[in-house]
């Protein structure tokens, strides 16, 4: 993987830290359905791609 590659799948954690923005801000992109996430148990993964057709 590259440097500017991101992993298929993100956390919530990785994914503000990426955007450079709140947790409330990252909910609120999932509830408008701007961004695509994945619940695996008790955890929430963001789908990469998803987070590139943010800029697009």
């Amino acid at each position: 993987m590259r440097k500017n590659e991101l992993p298929p799948l993100m956390t919530i954690a990785d994914t503000m830290a990426y955007l450079q923005c709140s947790r409330q801000h990252v909910y609120d992109l999932l509830a408008a359905g701007r961004i695509k996430t994945y619940k695996v148990g008790r955890r929430r993964y963001v789908d990469a791609d998803s987070l590139a057709h943010l800029f697009w």
